[in-house]
Protein backbone atom coordinates (compact mmCIF):
# COMPACT_ATOMS: atom_id res chain seq x y z
CA UNK A 1 0.00 0.00 0.00
CA UNK A 2 2.83 2.37 0.89
CA UNK A 3 4.51 1.82 -2.46
CA UNK A 4 1.35 2.83 -4.36
CA UNK A 5 0.99 6.21 -2.60
CA UNK A 6 3.93 7.94 -4.38
CA UNK A 7 2.68 6.63 -7.72
CA UNK A 8 -0.79 7.94 -7.00
CA UNK A 9 0.59 11.37 -6.04
CA UNK A 10 2.72 11.46 -9.19
CA UNK A 11 -0.33 10.65 -11.34
CA UNK A 12 -2.32 13.49 -9.73
CA UNK A 13 0.56 15.95 -10.26
CA UNK A 14 0.87 14.91 -13.91
CA UNK A 15 -2.87 15.38 -14.49
CA UNK A 16 -2.79 18.88 -12.92
CA UNK A 17 0.24 19.83 -15.01
CA UNK A 18 -1.38 18.68 -18.28
CA UNK A 19 -4.60 20.58 -17.50
CA UNK A 20 -2.59 23.74 -16.73
CA UNK A 21 -0.77 23.49 -20.07
CA UNK A 22 -4.03 23.03 -21.95
CA UNK A 23 -5.60 26.04 -20.18
CA UNK A 24 -2.56 28.16 -20.95
CA UNK A 25 -2.71 27.19 -24.64
CA UNK A 26 -6.42 28.01 -24.85
CA UNK A 27 -5.81 31.34 -23.15
CA UNK A 28 -3.09 32.25 -25.65
CA UNK A 29 -5.31 31.28 -28.59
CA UNK A 30 -8.22 33.36 -27.36
CA UNK A 31 -6.03 36.47 -26.91
CA UNK A 32 -4.02 36.21 -30.11
CA UNK A 33 -2.86 39.73 -31.11
CA UNK A 34 -2.32 38.50 -34.68
CA UNK A 35 -6.09 38.49 -35.13
CA UNK A 36 -5.96 42.28 -35.44
CA UNK A 37 -3.61 42.08 -38.44
CA UNK A 38 -4.55 41.23 -42.02
CA UNK A 39 -3.55 37.71 -42.95
CA UNK A 40 -1.52 37.44 -46.14
CA UNK A 41 -3.85 34.63 -47.19
CA UNK A 42 -6.99 36.57 -46.27
CA UNK A 43 -8.84 37.51 -49.45
CA UNK A 44 -10.97 40.14 -47.74
CA UNK A 45 -10.32 42.66 -44.97
CA UNK A 46 -10.97 46.24 -43.96
CA UNK A 47 -8.56 48.60 -42.24
CA UNK A 48 -10.35 50.81 -39.74
CA UNK A 49 -9.46 54.45 -39.13
CA UNK A 50 -7.52 53.52 -35.99
CA UNK A 51 -5.25 51.27 -38.07
CA UNK A 52 -6.67 47.95 -36.87
CA UNK A 53 -7.91 45.28 -39.29
CA UNK A 54 -10.96 43.06 -39.56
CA UNK A 55 -10.86 39.96 -41.76
CA UNK A 56 -13.88 38.65 -43.64
CA UNK A 57 -14.61 35.56 -45.70
CA UNK A 58 -16.46 37.68 -48.27
CA UNK A 59 -16.57 41.42 -48.88
CA UNK A 60 -18.92 42.85 -51.49
CA UNK A 61 -19.32 46.38 -52.85
CA UNK A 62 -23.02 47.31 -52.82
CA UNK A 63 -24.24 50.14 -55.06
CA UNK A 64 -27.50 51.01 -56.74
CA UNK A 65 -30.17 53.59 -57.32
CA UNK A 66 -31.28 55.26 -54.06
CA UNK A 67 -28.64 53.26 -52.14
CA UNK A 68 -25.69 54.67 -50.24
CA UNK A 69 -22.67 52.70 -51.51
CA UNK A 70 -21.24 50.44 -48.82
CA UNK A 71 -19.42 47.17 -48.26
CA UNK A 72 -21.13 44.02 -47.07
CA UNK A 73 -18.93 41.71 -45.01
CA UNK A 74 -19.82 38.01 -44.83
CA UNK A 75 -23.24 38.76 -46.26
CA UNK A 76 -24.60 40.73 -43.29
CA UNK A 77 -22.07 43.23 -41.87
CA UNK A 78 -22.64 46.73 -43.31
CA UNK A 79 -19.42 48.79 -43.58
CA UNK A 80 -19.62 52.43 -44.69
CA UNK A 81 -16.86 54.48 -46.32
CA UNK A 82 -16.50 56.81 -43.34
CA UNK A 83 -15.61 53.88 -41.03
CA UNK A 84 -12.48 52.73 -42.86
CA UNK A 85 -9.37 53.97 -44.62
CA UNK A 86 -8.68 50.92 -46.82
CA UNK A 87 -10.14 47.57 -47.79
CA UNK A 88 -9.42 44.50 -49.85
CA UNK A 89 -12.17 42.53 -51.58
CA UNK A 90 -10.64 39.44 -53.17
CA UNK A 91 -7.83 40.83 -55.38
CA UNK A 92 -9.00 44.46 -55.35
CA UNK A 93 -7.29 46.73 -52.82
CA UNK A 94 -8.67 50.26 -52.41
CA UNK A 95 -7.60 53.15 -50.21
CA UNK A 96 -9.35 56.34 -49.14
CA UNK A 97 -8.37 59.55 -50.90
CA UNK A 98 -7.99 61.08 -47.45
CA UNK A 99 -4.62 59.27 -47.39
CA UNK A 100 -3.47 61.10 -50.54
CA UNK A 101 -1.58 64.38 -50.83
CA UNK A 102 -4.12 65.47 -53.46
CA UNK A 103 -6.92 67.31 -51.66
CA UNK A 104 -9.54 67.19 -54.41
CA UNK A 105 -11.50 64.01 -53.61
CA UNK A 106 -14.09 62.55 -55.94
CA UNK A 107 -17.21 61.30 -54.23
CA UNK A 108 -18.79 59.53 -57.22
CA UNK A 109 -16.30 56.75 -57.92
CA UNK A 110 -16.58 53.69 -60.13
CA UNK A 111 -15.32 50.21 -59.18
CA UNK A 112 -14.82 51.20 -55.51
CA UNK A 113 -16.42 53.03 -52.61
CA UNK A 114 -16.87 56.77 -53.29
CA UNK A 115 -13.68 58.58 -52.30
CA UNK A 116 -11.51 55.45 -52.72
CA UNK A 117 -8.91 54.61 -55.38
CA UNK A 118 -7.99 51.08 -56.50
CA UNK A 119 -4.38 49.86 -56.51
CA UNK A 120 -3.58 48.56 -60.01
CA UNK A 121 0.17 47.96 -59.59
CA UNK A 122 2.19 47.03 -56.51
CA UNK A 123 5.91 46.90 -55.88
CA UNK A 124 8.72 49.40 -55.53
CA UNK A 125 6.23 51.77 -57.17
CA UNK A 126 2.50 51.47 -56.46
CA UNK A 127 -0.09 52.87 -58.86
CA UNK A 128 -3.66 53.74 -57.85
CA UNK A 129 -6.50 54.38 -60.26
CA UNK A 130 -9.50 56.54 -59.51
CA UNK A 131 -12.33 56.21 -62.03
CA UNK A 132 -15.12 58.72 -61.60
CA UNK A 133 -17.77 60.67 -63.45
CA UNK A 134 -16.69 64.05 -64.78
CA UNK A 135 -19.92 65.62 -65.90
CA UNK A 136 -21.46 63.09 -68.28
CA UNK A 137 -18.29 61.08 -68.96
CA UNK A 138 -16.23 58.60 -66.96
CA UNK A 139 -12.61 59.60 -66.49
CA UNK A 140 -9.55 58.09 -64.78
CA UNK A 141 -6.97 59.72 -62.55
CA UNK A 142 -3.70 58.09 -61.46
CA UNK A 143 -1.76 58.32 -58.21
CA UNK A 144 1.81 57.15 -57.50
CA UNK A 145 3.52 55.90 -54.35
CA UNK A 146 7.10 54.87 -53.65
CA UNK A 147 6.76 51.53 -51.81
CA UNK A 148 4.01 50.91 -49.27
CA UNK A 149 5.11 53.66 -46.88
CA UNK A 150 5.59 56.60 -49.26
CA UNK A 151 3.14 59.42 -49.82
CA UNK A 152 0.41 58.81 -52.38
CA UNK A 153 0.53 61.70 -54.82
CA UNK A 154 -1.33 62.63 -57.99
CA UNK A 155 0.47 61.58 -61.17
CA UNK A 156 2.62 64.12 -62.96
CA UNK A 157 5.37 63.56 -65.57
CA UNK A 158 7.88 65.11 -63.17
CA UNK A 159 6.95 62.76 -60.32
CA UNK A 160 7.01 59.74 -62.61
CA UNK A 161 10.48 60.61 -63.91
CA UNK A 162 11.73 61.14 -60.37
CA UNK A 163 10.54 57.66 -59.36
CA UNK A 164 12.01 56.01 -62.47
CA UNK A 165 15.32 57.88 -62.61
CA UNK A 166 17.45 55.07 -61.15
CA UNK A 167 16.29 52.53 -63.75
CA UNK A 168 17.38 53.47 -67.27
CA UNK A 169 15.20 50.86 -69.02
CA UNK A 170 11.95 51.98 -67.39
CA UNK A 171 12.89 55.66 -67.64
CA UNK A 172 13.70 55.42 -71.36
CA UNK A 173 10.55 53.46 -72.15
CA UNK A 174 8.34 55.97 -70.35
CA UNK A 175 9.90 58.93 -72.17
CA UNK A 176 9.79 57.40 -75.65
CA UNK A 177 7.30 59.10 -77.96
CA UNK A 178 4.87 56.39 -79.05
CA UNK A 179 1.50 57.23 -80.58
CA UNK A 180 0.26 53.65 -80.77
CA UNK A 181 0.39 53.01 -77.00
CA UNK A 182 -2.34 54.46 -74.78
CA UNK A 183 -1.16 56.52 -71.82
CA UNK A 184 -2.42 54.13 -69.14
CA UNK A 185 -0.69 51.18 -70.88
CA UNK A 186 2.55 53.13 -71.10
CA UNK A 187 2.36 54.13 -67.46
CA UNK A 188 1.70 50.59 -66.24
CA UNK A 189 4.33 49.01 -68.51
CA UNK A 190 6.95 51.47 -67.27
CA UNK A 191 6.09 50.68 -63.65
CA UNK A 192 6.12 46.95 -64.39
CA UNK A 193 9.60 47.26 -65.93
CA UNK A 194 10.77 49.12 -62.84
CA UNK A 195 9.15 46.78 -60.31
CA UNK A 196 10.41 43.62 -62.00
CA UNK A 197 13.96 44.86 -62.55
CA UNK A 198 16.66 43.08 -60.54
CA UNK A 199 19.10 45.93 -60.74
CA UNK A 200 19.23 49.66 -60.25
CA UNK A 201 21.21 51.85 -62.63
CA UNK A 202 23.87 54.08 -61.13
CA UNK A 203 23.66 57.15 -63.34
Amino acid sequence: MKTNVPLFKAAICLTILLNACASSKNSLESHNPEADKPKESAACFVQLKDGSFKNYTTLKLVTGLFKTPHLLGDGNVVITADEIKAYQANEQYAISQKEFTDKKPSYVALEALPGFAVRIARGKINVYSLKYYNGHNATEKFFLQSGDEGQISAYSPELMNELLKDNSEAYTFFNEKTKSLAFNKKLLTSVELYNNSRYVSKN
